[in-house]
């Protein structure tokens, strides 16, 4: 069975076997989302999600980030799961389907807690749901899961499962369970991200992988799930997914590790704009446009960008943050008028600028043929600018920033952590949460870490 064999894959992962570079950029992986869900901790969505488990209570055994308070484990992912993921600058993927696996981590964390999980279990447990979850965006759906009507945090349901059950010590059979169970319960719909987007696109990721969670706890307790989840003539293979590479998800993992291929975002905004955002940084740098002077600014992306159900006409002049960090044209104007991005140009005086819509109704994005080949690689941008007196400024970033081959340094990554975390927690407490992150691994209960993150 293909769950079978994919739950081998997750126990084959162990932190003792894991390279050195693989160990690092899983540690950079984990500072850069705790700083998301740092940063979006006093946004509203996270807040109205927090006072929701508040309502529900749940044993105290998982740390909901940023306060002192804890829950059940399958709350604090679904807390902390929204926090991280509110301002759009977590990680992400581009396979048949895009991803934002680092919201494992919220999964992770909470059931590592509950356990006692050492740090470097936690480690691997990061490692085998980035695998999980890239393998069904390279190898499930026909064409793709997002033009089938699913949102591609459907695929965060299994990755969550399969990490929260390893945790707890589950062996292969149940590993497989958890799967299974997992595939029967966690589809979620593309509409949520059409049109005027809601703020339920915060809590799509958080509450896949607390149904992930769920389903190793169901599996932990004795629930079992269909054999065939995903071959079944019902299964999700075909009524989900509309087909799968077998072979390819379910392939030997040979020294591989796909945390490598994720990429890490400098700019709170949706994946396809971290290229256009520092083409246009980079036109403003050089440059300083003044948006009274500009006659046209155009915006070219790979034309596979244009069929994505998020890329409607709604978007083009958008009303709140949702909108606005999903929309190329918001994005470039906004960037050549503050020269940066940063939730700040996310804010709702921001959002009702004049100025700054009247140089949105001189952008345009189109379709670039030749981006458009190595659309999967790079995701590339380009920016032009043209003014009024007939000047013109182009940038093209063809690999954005971030990118595994353009990674973000070390300096770049402490930076984006500390203008997240600092304005809530200091940078004395910043200081000592980069400094443990470091040296995770050596922590033997997690808890004493997540101590550090109770603020």
């Amino acid at each position: 069975m293909i769950r079978d064999r994919l739950a081998g894959l997750v126990l084959e992962i162990g932190y003792a076997h894991l390279p050195s570079d693989v160990v690092v950029e899983t540690k950079r992986m984990v500072l850069d989302t705790l700083g998301c869900a740092l940063g979006g901790f006093g946004e509203d969505a996270p807040k109205a999600v927090r006072a929701i488990v508040a309502s529900l209570g749940g044993v105290s055994e998982a740390t909901i980030i940023g306060t002192r308070e804890k829950t059940s484990c399958t709350l604090a992912t679904f807390a902390n799961g929204t926090a991280l993921r509110y301002l759009d600058t977590n990680d992400y993927y581009f396979g048949r389907d895009p991803a934002h696996a680092s919201g494992n981590l919220a999964a992770i964390l909470a059931v590592g807690e509950r356990v006692k999980s050492s740090g470097a279990d936690v480690l691997a447990a990061y490692v085998a749901a980035f695998e999980i979850q890239f393998r069904l965006c390279d190898f499930a759906g026909e064409p793709n899961l997002w033009d089938r009507g699913w949102h591609h945090g459907t695929n965060m349901s299994f990755a969550s499962a399969a990490a929260a059950a390893k945790l707890l010590g589950l062996d292969q059979a149940k590993i497989a369970e958890a799967l299974a169970i997992a595939g029967t319960h966690g589809n979620i719909l593309t509409e949520s991200m059409r049109g005027k987007m809601a703020s339920i696109k915060a809590t799509i990721e958080a509450v896949a992988a607390k149904g992930g969670v769920e389903a190793a706890l169901m599996a932990a307790g004795g629930l079992t799930g269909p054999e065939k989840i995903f071959e079944g003539e019902y299964g999700w293979g075909r009524a989900v997914a509309g087909g799968l590479d077998v072979e390819g998800l379910t392939s030997p993992l040979a020294g591989q590790y796909r945390i490598m291929k994720a990429r890490i975002k400098p700019f709170p905004a949706f994946a396809p704009s971290q290229g256009l955002i520092q083409a246009a940084l980079d036109i403003f740098n050089k440059h300083h446009p003044r948006a009274d002077d500009i006659a046209a600014i155009e915006g070219r992306f790979p034309e596979q960008i244009f069929k994505w159900p998020t890329a409607d006409d709604q978007k083009a002049m958008p009303t709140n943050r949702e909108m606005a960090d999903h929309s190329p044209t918001y994005l470039m104007a906004v960037v050549l008028m503050d020269g940066k991005c940063s939730p700040a140009q996310f804010s709702a005086e921001r959002l009702r600028d004049p100025a700054l819509h009247a140089l949105i109704k001189k952008t345009r994005m189109v379709p670039d043929p030749e981006m458009s080949k190595y659309y999967a690689k790079g995701t590339g941008a380009a920016v032009t600018v043209t003014m009024n007196n007939g000047d013109k400024f182009e940038v093209i970033c063809p690999l954005p920033p971030g990118h595994p081959e353009n990674r973000l340094d070390a300096a770049a990554m402490e930076r984006k952590f500390r203008g997240y975390a600092e304005p809530l927690i200091g940078a004395a407490t910043s200081t000592r949460i980069i400094e443990a992150v470091d040296k995770i691994e050596t922590f033997d209960d997690i808890g004493d870490f997540m101590r550090l993150l109770a603020v």
